[in-house]
């Protein structure tokens, strides 16, 4: 465990501790109350777990600060009853969460409202909410995403023409770049590993930009080396996802704690600068196919072109046909829709991927015009990679309601009051 995490997480205890009392007081502010209420005691059962009024009363807290919608008393309770049975099927299946993953998790969770967990501890604690309640809400959320995971991922088998379908659909998002310096140590086997991890930490403690680039001129494994490190701008999507949820949190000017990655190493990034992506327009990207079949009106042309569309199912197809001609007879090209010729813009505003336009004329040739894709002109950051992944996670995140359903179906599920 890292020295940082070490910190944090040993900082959690203390602050459990104070800020359950706090809310604890904020809750039972009058004797009376205190009297009349028994804030431990079991609201529902589920199966051999209860959940407690003083838990439900936090949830309700959280959700509220949160502005969740509806009956927040409702929601709470169906909240924990669901935490309840997947804490306990992950249980079941052996699934942990390291200190590590967990702080990630809650410093992912704060960085969604602009903050550092720090800050979010302190937040909750002003609110009358103990740092416990906000740990077990993430927690729970952890485990169950490897539940998903582990159960699954393996179920899950995405076609190509899936993935091509959800990419031309993708649309750009808010986001952040990052201008940084990196150093990337090797992590080849388990011994470079923790050598790299115990460099990594030391690192990590560098605030000076020239200093670290003198560093990653000396230790660093990656390219980037050989120009101190310093990387061109990035956007944070592009990163990958274990990076994306550590520099969230680390400012101008910072330095980031010592990030693993599976087939990279061990990297350590300085923020040299960061902005907002506030853009989101999209523009429309046109794929098409133009095979100019000489001869124009005449009925030949014509039934060539008949000929033609009863062989070809897409675009690729027409390389066969027109191998041995004239390299200007096949015109395949991808551009904006504003860029695309006028005239094969409206004929292809009417088509489908696959379909065919044979209407047009051009000089002394009639126009084989196929559409081969349209799609949204996403950024190179929105990788197809990570389309398929964010569609897979939707397809596993789906499987895993309908097996929260079914435990939920098997569960002996008592509500006491």
């Amino acid at each position: 465990m890292s020295g940082k995490t070490a910190n944090a997480i040993s900082g959690w205890t203390l602050r459990i501790a104070a800020t359950a009392a706090l809310a604890l007081g904020a809750l039972v502010a009058s004797p009376g109350e205190a009297l009349a209420q028994n804030l431990f005691a079991p609201v529902v059962k589920v199966n051999d777990d209860a959940v407690t009024a003083y838990e439900r009363s936090q949830r309700m807290a959280f959700l509220r600060i949160l502005r969740a919608p509806g009956d927040i008393g409702e929601l709470a309770t169906e909240q924990l009853i669901n935490e309840k049975l997947q804490i306990r099927e992950a249980e079941r299946m052996g699934i942990s969460l390291t200190d590590e993953e967990l702080l990630e998790g809650m410093e992912n969770f704060a960085a969604r409202g602009n903050l550092d967990v720090e800050q979010m501890f302190t937040f909750l604690a002003q609110a009358g909410i103990a740092t416990e309640t906000f740990r077990d809400f993430v927690s729970a959320g952890l485990l169950w995403r490897k539940v998903a995971q582990q159960k699954f991922v393996g179920q899950v088998n995405l076609t190509e023409s899936e993935i091509d379908l959800a990419y031309a659909e993708a649309e750009p998002t808010t986001g952040q770049k990052f201008l940084l310096t990196e150093i990337v140590l090797p992590a080849s086997s388990d011994a470079s590993l923790n050598a790299s991890m115990q460099r990594a930490e030391r690192l990590a403690q560098i605030t000076d930009e020239e200093e670290f680039s003198r560093s990653a001129t000396r230790f660093s494994v990656e390219a980037t080396r050989l120009n101190a490190g310093r990387r061109d701008w990035v956007d944070l999507q592009a990163m990958p996802a274990e990076v994306q949820g550590i520099l969230r949190n680390v400012g101008e000017g910072q330095t980031s704690r010592p990030i693993f990655v599976e087939d990279i190493g061990v990297i350590v990034y300085y923020v040299r600068d960061r902005e907002t992506i506030t853009s989101t327009s999209v523009g429309t990207l046109l794929e098409y196919a133009a095979f100019l079949i000489p001869g124009g009106t005449s009925e030949g042309a014509a039934a060539e072109a008949a000929r033609i569309r009863g062989e070809v199912d897409t675009c690729d197809d027409l390389y066969p046909i027109a191998r041995g001609l004239p390299e200007e007879q096949l015109i395949r090209e991808e551009l904006p829709t504003g860029a695309v010729p006028a005239s094969y813009r409206a004929e292809l505003a009417n088509l489908d991927p696959g379909e065919v336009s044979t209407r047009l004329t051009t000089g002394n040739a009639r126009v084989f015009l196929m559409l081969c894709n349209r799609r949204n002109d996403v950024p190179d950051s929105v990788s197809r990679a990570q389309v398929a992944t964010a569609l897979q996670n939707r397809r596993v995140g789906a499987l895993a309601n309908d097996y929260l359903t079914e435990l939920r179906a098997q569960a002996h599920i008592e509500y006491l009051r």
